[in-house]
């Protein structure tokens, strides 16, 4: 088993629970992923949703590299996600990202009445309640032909209908109203039903309402049908969860639904709803499986994005098509002939996976897409750049399909320059260090500096030099990059250094005190830490993590350094963990003293998982890891006999209570073993509290 970093750990946990304030999370088809970064950027082949990156991999979700290419196109205008602003508690910087935490949102606006969501299915009626309220107040309000009165109860019926999960009664109508306030009284009804699902019905009324002479009514009853009719069919196909089942949606009312929409535009070409209309033709086409129109419908609108027709809604389309073309029962590849589409689809399929059955994109494959790629020549060759690198492993043939200078749009360009450097990672360290360098320098926005700066603190961790991390300006400027060399990189000298520079932060020298005397503790060696015990602040008992008063709630939990000893028997008593640790100083071997480090170790605030997977570097400390579990071992096969061997033994066997895992951070021994040891302390110490209490061991 590894030995788990047990000071660190349990500073960790104390300062980062609960997790939902420290680790951004990942949803997926139902389950939330905890994330937390890796800043070693190999990972580029493998998909991995909590490491995304602002260029073109494989390894990106879909989305993201669809964002990347919208925004190449000039449709797109990407919101970039902001970093962690408090050193202790960092986890993400700038890049690499969690796909969730990357938005996007229309470069240039569509040209629909209003936006409900493209992806929701069985809730697309809910997606326009509010706003359909008030385009129906105003209506109401401007027209001369309603009374005041009339008015009034028209626009009050309305308010009550704001929450389609809830049923709404129908409108009673007046007969002495106006002819002009029946039929918005009609509409109103209409609506009701639609919201509460009723579709049949809201369809004959709409459909009587699309004969009237009021134009808006006129109109907005002839688009209406339109969704009511497509509501109707998705509930033939639904089954008890929400799902759609597209071989069972009725087809006749699909037929009725296309047919509506053709009619509309031909009524009204220029009609307020024609960007709509046309947007619920990629719904159609979707029902009815026919990928190649859904796709062609799609590159139109990418390419006539001042179209009166354009009704993208960029945050909203990856979405759709990773759900409704990508992972369609009806999806052909041969349906893809637009280099958005087949970059994202090849990227997809340059992944590595474990799956036996999946196959990666062959070099012959990608070629025969050349022709497909005449518009965009420079994106095609960097697909071939990635095929090589990622899927044949030929990074030197990789790099002769890179230009040495680029014109290409500013995320293709991007990604040339970061594939660049992961081709000089596998062929020449030294190069590629200065080539990281070279490219920070020369970073225009967060996103490239970020990743620079990521791919750069990569070697300069091992260098043990804390000046690029210092200044007001510094060379590594992220967070989460200045904490993780500070809490796994940084030895006792660097350690030292950020404690001592006038240039550290605050929260530098701070985290820098913190983990230099974790790791002394860890490492056993009591001298530093004793002489490091001086750089505590003064108030360093109101550092309690999350437990803090707010100013100091993101600063490392200086009050875990607190332990005021514990009896466990009479003769058996540990002191104060200052006293403890001047002790061990003195004798590191004493048998009682290590119990009592045991001791602080299992104490609440000293709690660690042993789960813990941290890649903390031991290699800049003298001295060996602490670990109970070994001092237990000691002490059962050295002695001294008597009581503190029989405490030892009870320990020894509760560290694996009650999974059977080892939560004592040294090496397993086997269930015989410990066995063993229950054998022994049933036999050797009988009246000891501690034997009668074991019934089992684990």
């Amino acid at each position: 088993m590894k030995s788990a970093n047990i000071f660190l750990i349990k500073a960790l946990l104390s300062t980062f629970l609960p997790l939902s304030i420290s680790y951004s999370t990942v949803t997926h088809a139902g389950f939330e992923q905890q994330c937390s970064p890796s800043e070693s950027l190999d990972g580029g082949s493998i998909y991995d949703p909590c490491n995304n990156l602002p260029v073109l991999i494989p390894g990106n979700d879909n989305h993201t590299n669809m964002y990347l290419l919208l925004s190449d196109l000039g449709v797109a205008t990407i919101q970039s996600p902001k970093p962690d602003s408090n050193l202790w508690d960092a986890v993400y910087g700038n890049v690499p990202f969690p796909v969730d935490s990357l938005t996007a949102e229309n470069k240039i606006l569509n040209q629909r009445a209003f936006n409900p969501s493209d992806v929701s299915n069985y809730e697309e009626r809910c997606s326009t309640i509010e706003i359909s309220k008030e385009t129906f107040t105003q209506q109401v309000n401007s027209n001369k032909n309603i009374s005041t009165i009339e008015k009034q109860v028209l626009i009050n019926e309305r308010n009550k209908l704001s929450d389609c999960s809830i049923k709404t009664a129908l409108l009673n109508i007046d007969p002495n109203w106006s002819a002009t306030a029946r039929q918005y009284a009609s509409y109103l009804n209409a609506s009701i039903s639609f919201y509460n699902a009723n579709f049949s019905t809201a369809n004959k009324i709409y459909a009587v309402l699309s004969n009237v002479d009021d134009a808006w009514l006129k109109e907005t009853s002839q688009y209406m049908q339109i969704r009511s009719v497509l509501n109707s069919a998705y509930a033939t196909g639904m089954n008890q969860y929400g799902d759609v089942d597209l071989d069972k949606i009725n087809k006749n009312l699909l037929k009725q639904f296309l047919d509506n929409i053709t009619t509309y535009l031909k009524l009204y070409p220029n009609g307020q709803y024609v960007a709509s209309a046309r947007g619920f033709m990629r719904r159609g086409f979707w029902l009815i499986g026919r990928q190649d129109l859904f796709v062609n419908e799609i590159v139109w609108q990418l390419n006539n994005p001042k179209s009166k027709y354009y009704n993208i809604e960029i945050n909203n389309l990856p979405a759709e098509i990773d759900r409704r073309i990508f992972s369609s029962q009806y999806f052909d590849v041969k349906n893809l002939k637009d280099p958005f589409f087949l970059a994202t689809y090849d990227l997809m399929q340059m992944r590595e996976k474990s799956d036996k059955d999946f196959h990666p994109l062959t070099w012959n494959q990608l070629n025969a897409q050349k022709d497909y790629f005449k518009s965009q020549p420079e994106l095609f060759k960097y697909l071939q750049a990635v095929q090589l690198f990622y899927v044949q492993k030929k990074p030197q043939e990789a790099s002769s399909y890179l230009p040495d200078s680029s014109h290409a749009n500013p995320y293709l360009q991007f990604s040339q320059s970061f594939l660049k450097g992961q081709i000089l990672e596998r062929i020449n360290k030294t190069q590629a260090e200065q080539y990281w360098a070279q490219q920070l320098s020369k970073a225009k926005n967060s996103n490239q500096r970020g990743l620079f700066e990521t791919a750069l603190a990569n070697h300069l961790n091992s260098k043990q030099d804390i000046t690029p991390f210092l200044g007001k300006n510094p060379q590594i400027s992220q967070l989460n990059l200045q904490k993780h060399f500070i809490v796994y990189k940084a030895n006792e000298a660097s350690l030292q250094k950020f404690i001592q520079s006038n240039q550290s932060t605050i929260d530098q020298k701070q985290a820098a005190i913190f983990i230099l005397l974790n790791k002394a503790l860890n490492h056993q060696n009591y001298t530093l830490f004793n002489q490091s015990y001086a750089y505590l602040p003064h108030d360093f008992t109101q550092y309690k993590g999350y437990e803090s008063i707010e100013k100091l709630k993101n600063k490392p939990p200086f009050a875990d350094f607190i332990w005021s000893g514990i009896t466990i028997t009479p003769q058996l008593k540990c002191a104060n963990l200052t006293t403890l640790t001047q002790q061990l100083e003195k004798s590191p071997k004493d048998p009682l003293f290590n119990i009592c480090m045991g001791e602080y170790i299992r104490a609440p605030k000293a709690y660690y998982s042993n789960n813990w997977s941290g890649d903390v570097d031991h290699s800049g400390f003298k001295g060996t890891v602490f670990t109970r579990g070994q001092v237990y071992k000691n002490i059962i096969k050295n002695g001294p006999k008597g009581e503190i061997q029989a405490y030892a033994l009870y320990r020894a066997i509760m560290c694996y209570s009650p999974s059977g895992n080892n939560d004592c951070s040294d090496k397993d021994v086997s269930k015989s073993v410990r066995k063993q040891w229950f054998d022994q302390i049933k036999q050797d110490y009988p009246n000891t509290n501690w034997a009668k209490s074991l019934k089992y061991y684990w």
